[in-house]
């Protein structure tokens, strides 16, 4: 019986060194763009939810022929709180259809002095903007906790029940 020499298999420690200074280098280009990534989805995903959640209302509202609202709300059942703290999607008779819990990762939803805790849709899918106001539209802007790393996102309101958003600066 010949004898053939067993070469033994594995890495030197040498490759092993230059192994993990490879990887070192390419984690650390990429959790920065990873969390990015994260803070940029997360902002459109609970843009998403409250852009969803108008529309819902307004196609409830000619759906029913009836007034249906979206108020801020802190406890999914009545309209108290801020916006940050939730919402809910509710009927004429304040019966909820769709309840949004708090936002979540620190982000902030606030509206300018022309914003109301409510946003009510008619049968026509109109909003009840006041004619007499300035802006023809109402706007909710949706901000990263700081420091912001990523733009945050104005979602506007306009009278016509039409609603659309756009990103935006935050402080």
């Amino acid at each position: 019986m010949v004898d053939v020499p067993v070469s033994e298999g594995g890495f030197t420690l040498i490759e092993l060194m230059i192994t993990l200074a490879v990887l070192a280098i390419l984690l650390s280009i990429a959790i920065p763009n990873y969390q990015t990534f994260v803070m940029n989805s997360r902002m459109a995903s609970q843009t998403n939810d409250l852009v969803t959640a108008l529309n819902l209302a307004r196609s409830e509202a000619i759906k029913r022929a009836a007034n249906v609202s979206v108020c801020a709300s802190s406890d999914g059942a009545t309209c108290t709180g801020g916006w940050a703290a939730g919402w809910i999607v509710r009927d004429a008779a304040g019966t909820p259809i769709r309840v949004q819990q708090a936002l979540s990762g620190g982000s902030t939803l606030s509206g300018g002095a022309d914003v109301a805790s409510t946003i009510t849709f008619t049968a026509s899918g109109r909003t009840t903007i006041p004619t007499t106001a300035t802006p023809a539209s109402t706007t909710l802007t949706l901000c990263p906790p700081s420091p912001a790393s990523v733009q945050g996102r104005a979602i506007q309101i306009e009278r016509t029940g039409r609603t659309r958003s756009a990103s935006v600066a935050c402080p």
